[in-house]
């Protein structure tokens, strides 16, 4: 599924690449695009329809957010993507560690949507080339040059594209699942939140993931639901060199598995780990360390798509709280809290819904 791309690549090929795909990413990058634009947008579109139903399954809902963004930041045509999504689906199912590749399995079913998608990119890319995907992220990666001056192959673009679609939907739909559910569960965290958003001079909505700074609280709440729900709960390293951990001999060339949700709830980084508390975040002056960021990855590994997954749950926060200052309602989930679901990825469970109710008094 990944095939040679950075999520496989080491050395020259994977600093190649990464030199090339990396500044379409950062904070200026994504804005230059015009990906942030559409982003914010896409967020306000799908905020009020959830709204106007009234109730969302959240899990599939946030899925469902998050894929299209992905697809349209891939050049995906609005009007293709629901061929897009259903076809991105049968991709996904093999994440499943189901044996066979016999019609109806889910790596051959995977294996046939992964060779309709990787057409679709080739003819995407082609396209892009000629200049018709100016002011958007999938342009910006067609003329990206790496290290060494040369500009991605239609293949090294292909497979990034298509671990693009893969990575930064399934992860960054989780957290913002789980950022909903804690706020629909926490009504002083939802009127802090929407304290901090009455705050702000105008309407508009963040424009750069530089703007998280701008909302503390919306930060803290992402960052503290990323800590105890990390989507990937584990990654694979291999050790560069022999290492003695916990007593035991660890040799170069290892392959080792590193479990961000176990980190997320060590004692000796964050005290009292099982408890949801924003002011772990308030008022600091350093930014997050790497073993607080570990859910990215680290080193030169580290998540491409970091400011990305930022911003998309800083609009999220945002456009929820203006839209339901608006119609006066607020998120409310009834019942046990939900347990998340270790399979394939870490997610709440399929039944998890959230209802917008009615609400009088300062903060709807």
């Amino acid at each position: 599924m990944a095939g040679r791309s950075l999520f496989t690549t080491d050395g020259a090929p994977h600093r190649h690449m990464r030199s090339a795909l990396g500044p379409s990413f950062s904070g200026l990058g994504l804005s230059m695009s015009g990906l942030t634009a559409s982003l914010a947008s896409i967020v306000q579109e799908h905020v009020g329809g959830w709204l106007s139903r009234g109730a969302i399954a959240v899990g599939s809902e946030m899925q469902d957010l998050t894929l299209e963004i992905i697809l349209r930041a891939a050049g995906a045509p609005a009007d293709d993507l629901q061929i897009w999504k259903r076809v991105y689906r049968e991709f996904a199912l093999g994440i499943f560690p189901v044996p066979g590749h016999l019609p109806g399995l889910p790596r051959y079913r995977s294996a046939r949507a992964c060779t309709w998608l990787d057409a679709e990119l080739e003819r995407l890319i082609a396209r892009a080339r000629l200049a018709h995907a100016e002011g958007s992220l999938l342009g910006a990666l067609v003329r990206a040059r790496g290290d060494n001056g040369e500009l991605l192959s239609t293949s090294e673009l292909v497979d990034n594209l298509r671990m693009m679609l893969l990575a930064g939907h399934e992860t960054s739909g989780s957290v913002l699942a789980w950022i909903l559910l804690v706020l629909a569960r926490r009504p002083a965290l939802w009127a802090a939140l929407m304290d901090e958003v009455d705050g702000q001079p105008d309407d508009a909505m963040p424009a750069s993931p530089r703007d998280l700074r701008k909302f503390p609280v919306a930060e803290a709440i992402f960052r503290e639901t990323l800590r105890l729900y990390a989507p990937a709960w584990f990654i694979f390293r291999t050790a560069v060199a022999d290492i003695t951990f916990a007593g035991r001999r660890i040799k170069a060339g290892t392959p080792l598995a590193v479990s961000p949700a176990a980190l997320g709830r060590d004692p000796t980084i964050f005290p009292e780990p099982d408890r949801f508390d924003v002011g772990r975040w308030a008022g600091r002056d350093r930014a997050p360390t790497a073993l607080e960021l570990v859910p990215f990855g680290g080193g030169s590994h580290f998540c491409m798509g970091y400011g990305l997954a930022v911003f998309e749950a800083l609009c999220v926060q945002v456009a929820l709280a203006r839209e339901c200052k608006k119609r006066r309602l607020r998120p409310v989930h009834h019942g046990l809290e939900p347990r998340p679901v270790y399979f394939p990825l870490a997610h709440p469970w399929s039944l998890a819904r959230v209802r917008f109710e009615r609400a009088s008094g300062a903060h709807p």
